[in-house]
């Protein structure tokens, strides 16, 4: 089975595309027609680029708006569609394709619809070529495969067959069964996309949020498996349409459609797996701090009302062990690797897994690199996260992995990491999203996305099955926005806020204030709020005022208590949490609460 990309899912010239479509892997391709227009040569010059490169072209897409119109318009098609499969045959490609009629003009007659096709192609087998008929989700009339298979068949012609595109399949709820009767001979092309489960408008939706396999909501699993149900042993294609895509290097797209077709083989069993049973990530062992002399001194300052301790300290190198019950956090000041600007930061995650050396080879396999082992640095493998994160995979205790002589004991007020949120550009959200999903197995929930006092705020959250790893993934429209401010200091993605999670967030709040801690200051309009919204009594609500913690329930009757530092140095900050029957979620509903608040925070800042 060959596997393809459109050219329309990358950014840059056709020239461009295709060298990154070859790089990746890839050994065909679909043309699309602008990029075919945009091209600095003949359609026999393209193809032998393509050839050069190792490439197939599969298919030229897509002669639109060509069936069922009334005349002088059906002539004319018929003409355009001559000189169409002239451009197709120079361009040494045996299939083109019909996209369903759009046109206001076009005509709700089958038998006119079939009697076109039919002629198309006969056009089409006088020059050796096949046609394929696409049931666009927005069409005229024909909006879905079933009613295009019905044309194709009422057609009747050995030249003429489906083009099967999974995006207009599930945006229509009209999946392909797998007890279909559609027979695989009659599939010309197989068309993946995937897209997340949003309300919008089909054409809105197909142009702005298509996503590779894996990287949206929808079962591609199960669609793929019906199709190979058929017989279907043809092109696999990619067919993306998203503009945070074509901004991205294209390197870097085709890499991730090649990555996302060898996830769904291998998770239909139709590839050697990539992952042995009983490797999976169980939790987050610790954190990696790094700065100068200066920062750590003031990030100590920082950590102590939190509840955190020095528990074990580097004989020779710059490197302290803080913990507070099961966290433990890596402060290290001897990183002169790291560029003076990116310090201070979280460097660093260390996850707990039952076995480091399968997920390793797992990371290599799904294109994600493996760093060199650091001396004086934590001997444990380490895959290289968004931006400079190290992503250490941890299958025995920190204190065995490194000498450390102890301090004293830790402090108690912490259970264990909650979450933790990388900061991406747009597009690298998907990357990440098919990554975490491919390499560590976690699963994904729906997007929320939130008004930020200068923009707008994406995030796109994974977990693992038991809850104790959870990554959420944000982004940003708008230059001023928190998330784009810290990508503008780091100068790259990262790690931004860190999650703790306590049995009594009220009860630490308390300790934490007599300890020095000052959290992030909430107004008191939001209070006056959330009684109106939760009518919760009032001397609770007093309580969570005078802490500055926000409240969440969720319609299962959860509770989600949350509450936040200032962010240190406008690099990181660190959120404190107490979650209360089974409440899943983040606290979404407070979001933009929490955003305007640190706008406030750092616009005084700057100021200051």
């Amino acid at each position: 089975m060959e596997w393809s990309i459109a050219t329309c899912a990358l950014g840059g010239s056709l020239e461009e595309k295709l060298l990154a479509i070859a790089q990746a892997g890839f050994r065909a391709v679909e043309v699309f027609e602008e990029d075919l227009a945009g091209f600095p040569g003949t359609p026999r010059e393209l193809r032998a680029l393509a050839e050069d490169l190792g490439l197939r072209i599969v298919a030229l897409q897509p002669l639109r708006d060509y069936e069922g119109m009334p005349e002088p318009y059906r002539s004319r098609n018929r003409e355009r569609a001559l000189r169409w499969l002239d451009l197709v045959a120079e361009l040494g490609t045996e299939l083109t394709y019909v996209c369903s009629n759009t046109s206001p003009l076009a005509l709700d007659d089958p038998e006119a619809i079939a009697e076109d096709l039919h002629v198309l192609a006969e056009m089409a087998a006088s020059r050796g070529l096949r046609v394929g008929y696409e049931a666009l989700a927005w069409g005229r009339y024909v909006k879905d495969w079933p009613r295009a298979w019905e044309v194709v068949r009422r057609a009747n012609h050995p030249h003429l067959g489906l083009v099967l595109d999974s995006f207009h399949c599930f945006v229509r709820n009209n999946p392909l069964p797998e007890s279909t009767d559609l027979p695989g001979e009659k599939l010309f092309l197989v068309q993946l996309s995937d897209a997340p489960n949003l309300l919008m408008d089909p054409l809105a939706l197909s142009r702005h949020h298509r996503a590779m396999p894996g990287q949206g909501d929808w079962p591609m699993e199960a669609f793929l498996r019906a199709v190979l149900a058929t017989g279907y042993r043809g092109v696999i294609s990619l067919e993306i349409f998203n503009e945070w895509f074509r901004t991205a290097p294209p390197e870097w797209v085709a890499q991730d459609g090649m990555r996302s077709l060898k996830l769904l083989f291998d998770r239909l069993g139709l590839l050697v797996p990539l992952l042995p049973p009983g490797s999976r990530v169980q939790g987050v062992a610790f954190l990696e701090l790094g700065g100068h002399e200066e920062d750590l001194e003031a990030l100590k300052d920082f950590l102590r009302p939190l509840g955190f301790k020095p528990v074990a300290r580097h004989p020779a190198l710059e490197q302290e062990l803080w913990a507070s019950g099961s966290v433990r956090l890596l402060l290290r000041g001897d990183l002169e690797e790291n560029p003076a600007q990116e310090l201070p930061s979280v460097l660093g995650v260390g996850l707990s897994v039952t076995k480091a050396a399968p997920l390793a080879a797992r990371a290599r396999e799904v294109g994600l690199e493996l760093l060199p082992r650091e001396e004086g640095g934590p001997g444990f493998p380490a895959v290289r996260g968004v931006g400079r994160t190290r992503l250490y995979l941890v299958d025995e205790p920190l204190e065995t992995a490194l000498p450390l002589k102890p301090l004293g004991e830790p402090g108690s007020a912490l259970k264990q990491v909650d979450h933790l949120t990388n900061v991406v550009s747009r597009f690298e959200v998907y990357s990440w999203l098919l990554l975490y999903k491919g390499w560590l197995g976690l699963e994904v929930n729906p997007v929320v996305e939130v008004f930020d006092p200068y923009g707008m705020f994406y995030s796109r959250s994974l977990r693992n099955p038991e809850g104790t790893v959870q990554i959420a993934i944000n982004t940003a429209e708008g230059r001023e926005t928190l998330a784009s401010r810290f990508l503008q200091a780091l100068g790259h993605a990262g790690i931004q806020h860190v999650a703790f999670q306590v049995s009594d967030l009220l009860a630490f709040a308390e300790e934490a204030r007599k300890a020095g801690f000052r959290p992030l200051r909430i107004p008191s309009a939001y209070y006056r709020l959330l009684s109106a919204r939760y009518a919760l009594p009032t001397p609770f609500l007093e309580r969570l005022e005078a802490l500055n913690v926000l409240y969440d329930e969720d319609p299962k009757g959860g509770v989600f208590l949350h509450l936040y530092t200032p962010s240190f140095q406008g690099r990181f900050f660190f959120e404190v949490v107490e979650r209360q029957n089974g409440y899943a979620g983040f606290g979404a509903a407070n979001a933009g609460v929490r955003l305007q608040a640190q706008a406030r925070e750092l616009g005084s800042r700057t100021k200051g």
